[in-house]
């Protein structure tokens, strides 16, 4: 149903032969006109109206004039300036004889948005003023509608007649306008089994087929065998509420699973020659760095590395010399000569795992993270020197 901006449409019911459906239509009343004053039009128990004492309101008094909005009444008003010879004469109308040497008196009609007055005779008394006052009836209201007040012989009003042109029909509705009967419209579309019931209201019988399943799906749609998914038992030892993953439905309708697991490796190498530097004498001192960005390749979930490192460098140690190798902060090896004769190339090789590189542990859904292994060296003493150093970087990136 589609309720329009006059009407309000209410839709009750499930269907069936026990609850049909009921629709129910209410005319909305703005309750606030774009002109910015009050809605004239009311909505009682029998139906819409508007009634003199709602359009009394509408009036005021101008000069020469008082109106009392309870009873709808105007009169002339005397003034009270000293002097006046206005007075009601016994036919209610005004009245002077003048005289007195004064100056004649002068009626003029005061006129306002709601009401024209006019004034008539010399206000002789064979000719007294006469004023009348016609109601100002809009027309071309602000909205740009026709206005639905009319002035007759007996007095201001608006009718059903009127009223009903407001209202119009959307889709389900049928509306006759000279009427007032607003109606279900029921479709003549093939197949249709709505109807209108023995009691007036919308009807349509329960449907008695059934329908043939294809994977995914188990029962034939009856009462006794509703359409249900077809799932395996669970063969698990935990909670199946728990612990199981979702199942999603994607953008074409098809049905989706937790995204898929994986696993990736990724190596880098790294060889260098210096010639023959010295072993520096501070521990952990940094002599070389080597880089590896690791990049989480699933878009959905953080990714967990196991960082591999694996460190080789190559010493001259004349006798009594001696050096330290280190990854990073953690010197892992030290070599001293401790013979008469010079060692030349010989080499420490040392392996170090580090599990959970990038923030908290983990590299976010497709971001990066860059590993930096910082070759360090230290207590190198007797002339000991170095001339090779050979760095692995192995990263395993585990998504589950």
């Amino acid at each position: 149903m589609t309720d329009s901006a006059t009407v309000d449409l209410t839709l009750s019911g499930t269907g069936t032969a026990a609850d049909p459906y009921d629709i129910a239509a209410d005319v909305i009343l703005d309750p606030a006109p774009p002109g910015g004053g009050t809605n004239l039009l009311q909505e009682g128990p029998d139906g819409l109206f508007v009634e003199c004492a709602d359009v009394r309101t509408c009036f005021s008094a101008g000069d020469g004039a008082a109106y009392d909005p309870a009873t709808g009444e105007i009169t002339a008003r005397l003034s009270a300036d000293a002097g006046n010879t206005v007075a009601f004469g016994s036919d209610g109308g005004l009245y002077s004889a003048g005289g007195g040497g004064g100056a004649p008196s002068v009626v003029t009609a005061g006129d306002t948005p709601t009401a024209n007055n006019t004034v008539t005779g010399t206000g002789a008394a064979a000719d007294p003023y006469v004023v009348t006052t016609d109601v100002i009836l809009d027309p071309a209201p602000p909205a740009g509608g026709s206005n639905l007040l009319h002035a007759g012989p007996d007095g201001i009003y608006v009718e059903c007649a009127d009223v009903r042109g407001c209202l119009s029909a959307g889709d389900g509705i049928d509306y006759d306008p000279a009427t007032g009967v607003i109606a279900a419209q029921i479709s003549t579309d093939a197949g249709n089994t709505v109807t209108i019931g023995g009691d007036g209201g919308l009807y349509a019988p329960a449907p008695d087929g059934t329908v043939d399943t294809a994977c995914g799906l188990t029962g034939d749609g009856s009462a006794a065998t509703p359409l249900a998914a077809a799932v395996a038992a669970w063969p698990y030892p935990c909670d199946v509420g728990a612990n199981a993953g979702g199942v999603y439905c994607d953008s074409s309708g098809l049905l989706r699973s937790e995204p898929r697991g994986s696993i990736t490796y990724l190596q880098d190498h790294q060889i260098l020659n210096p010639a023959d530097l010295t072993v520096p004498t501070p521990e952990d001192t940094v002599v070389a760095t080597h880089e590896l960005t690791v990049p989480n390749p699933d878009p959905c979930r953080p990714a967990f590395v196991i960082m591999e490192i694996e460190l080789d460098a190559d010493f001259n140690l004349p006798p009594g010399a001696g050096a330290g190798l280190g990854i990073g902060t953690d010197e892992m090896s030290y070599l001293r000569n401790s013979g008469s004769t010079a060692i030349l190339d010989t080499h420490i090789q040392g392996t170090k795992v580090v599990p959970g590189i990038g923030g908290g542990g983990f590299i976010p859904p497709g971001g990066t993270h860059t590993h930096v292994l910082s070759i360090c060296m230290g207590r190198g003493s007797g002339g000991a020197t170095y001339n090779r150093l050979q760095s692995f970087l192995r990263a395993t990136v585990i998504v589950l």
